[in-house]
């Protein structure tokens, strides 16, 4: 009887026990996991998970090319990053089913000059400032000179667009220096 006590109280504790060695159980749960079809198969595109935060860190040696993501599990983080890794920025895109956003960075002036475009349909308008779609583009560069010799462009998904995408969502981009 003593036995069969000692057994069902190891069963019963075993999960607990589990759960309180792990780091972060529910964080491992829940981060997302994407599928992604890219374009080249050159470019490289590695994933981190932090936080709620998904960076999405890509390499794109031949400077043109696109990505499509689409969530297979877990939950829609609530902030997406991109890291292009790239020289400049000629053109970037976020694509959903409803609205695309563009972006470019003219490689003379920098962020300063930066222009903000959301296309629905036939319609295409800037983006303002505080709208709920912009994008916030920085670069993380030593010299903060365009074209980058070192460093990338960091783009951050707009909450605004992470809540209206569903879970599919496509990313293009374009360097000046191709």
């Amino acid at each position: 009887m003593l036995m069969k006590q000692i057994v069902l109280t190891t069963i019963l504790l075993l999960p607990l026990f589990l759960i309180s060695c792990s780091d972060n159980p529910a964080a491992a749960q829940d981060d997302p996991a994407f599928s992604v079809q890219l374009k080249n198969i050159d470019d490289g595109i590695v994933f981190q998970h932090n936080d709620n935060t998904t960076i999405i860190d890509i390499v794109s040696p031949v400077g043109i090319s696109s990505a499509t993501f689409t969530l297979k599990s877990g939950q829609m983080p609530r902030q997406i990053k991109v890291w292009l890794h790239l020289k400049g920025l000629e053109a970037f895109r976020l694509i959903s089913e409803q609205i695309t956003v563009a972006a470019s960075i003219p490689s003379g002036d920098g962020l300063s000059a930066q222009s903000q475009r959301k296309i629905s349909g036939a319609s295409e308008q800037p983006i303002l400032p505080f709208d709920p779609l912009r994008l916030k583009l920085e670069i993380v560069s030593s010299s903060q000179k365009i074209p980058l010799n070192d460093g990338y462009f960091e783009i951050v998904i707009p909450r605004g667009f992470l809540e209206q995408t569903g879970n599919s969502f496509e990313i293009q981009w374009i360097d000046f220096f191709r």
